[in-house]
């Protein structure tokens, strides 16, 4: 139903403006709320929020398939430690912020031109606003995923945060970045098949691995570059870790990454995050290298890129990320 605004004089008709479908499909009014927002503290939460910041907050990133989740389980398992994936907050929730803030300019853009020009109207929201809604949307987040804990370290694992490390840090600005590295050239395979087993129609995108190792390559390469550039301005900050160290000498890479979370680790410790977070308890008893293509812990192991490139493959590879390779040790 269309919307009627005031004007005119009392008693005169009301004026009728053109309906945002949008607005109406949101519905949101106080009776779809229920009771809840009779019991929200604001205040509360902004001392929470206020509480949060003054933790160490990270973000995990990296290529898809690069060992982010279990990065994020060996150091959710500290007592310490609250890490959760995924909120994918700058990829996905951000955006559908902004979606809904600039559907709302527009209608205050409408309203301010036919029935307050004369008045200046309604201010439109400010990006810095936005960065605010952005923000505090986020710091919820991570609040409400704390909760089972008592935790110090407070961080989120998004693959794709390794694109959006810049506007993490615009927003929470003494927060730390943990990329995860592994060779490309795996992040493939696991993908082809990881995509193959949640997502079939997928692989029609591409046709064979071959086509699909092709296209990472460049996806690989370009976020690695966009990582870096951000690691090179922010050293104290960012921390990289090769996947292939992470399972070759695991209690030795975690020490370190807890060190740079400012969260103590002793021996105890560190035996009980690799226990709880082992291939085998993962996979529901496998040992790494057996294969369950129907499990999202498929293989476990570095260098099964090897089982699948053909000489062809691994050269066109190489040529669109060679650099890359040569850099972190993989060829």
């Amino acid at each position: 139903m269309a919307r009627t605004i005031g004007g005119g004089a009392r008693g005169a008709k009301m004026r009728r403006i053109a309906p945002y479908p949008e607005f109406n499909t949101l519905k949101l009014q106080g009776s779809q709320l229920g009771d809840n927002y009779k019991m929200f503290d604001y205040d509360g939460w902004h001392t929470a929020i206020s509480t949060l910041r003054k933790q160490q907050i990270f973000f995990i990133g990296g290529t898809i398939k690069s060992g982010t989740t279990w990065l994020q389980l060996l150091l959710d398992a500290h007592p310490e430690v609250s890490c959760k994936g995924e909120g994918h907050f700058l990829d996905l929730m951000a955006p559908a912020l902004k979606m809904a803030m600039d559907q709302h300019g527009r209608f205050i853009a409408e309203r301010n031109q036919a029935v307050f020009n004369e008045l200046g109207g309604y201010p439109r929201l400010t990006n810095e606003g936005l960065c605010s809604i952005v923000a505090f949307s986020i710091a919820v987040f991570l609040i409400e995923q704390s909760k089972h804990k008592t935790a110090t370290v407070i961080g989120e694992k998004t693959p794709d945060n390794v694109r959006h490390f810049q506007e993490l840090e615009a927003l929470f600005p003494k927060a730390k970045f943990l990329l995860i590295v592994r060779d490309g050239r795996d992040c493939a395979v696991s993908g082809w098949f990881h995509n193959l087993r949640s997502s079939p129609e997928w692989a029609k995108k591409y046709g064979s691995l071959d086509v699909y190792a092709s296209s990472m390559a460049d996806i690989w390469a370009a976020e690695l570059a966009k990582a870096q550039d951000f690691a090179d301005r922010h050293v104290d900050r960012t921390r990289q870790v090769r996947f292939e160290d992470l399972v070759t000498n695991t209690e030795a890479t975690l020490a370190g990454i807890f060190e740079f979370l400012g969260v103590e680790a002793p021996e105890g410790i560190l035996r009980h995050c690799q226990a709880h977070a082992s291939f085998v308890k993962l996979s529901g008893g496998r040992n790494p290298g057996k294969e369950d293509r129907r499990s999202f812990f498929r293989k476990g192991v570095p260098g099964d890129w090897r089982n699948h490139f053909s000489d062809k493959v691994d050269a066109d590879f190489q040529k669109r990320a060679g650099t890359w390779l040569d850099r972190f040790g993989y060829r």
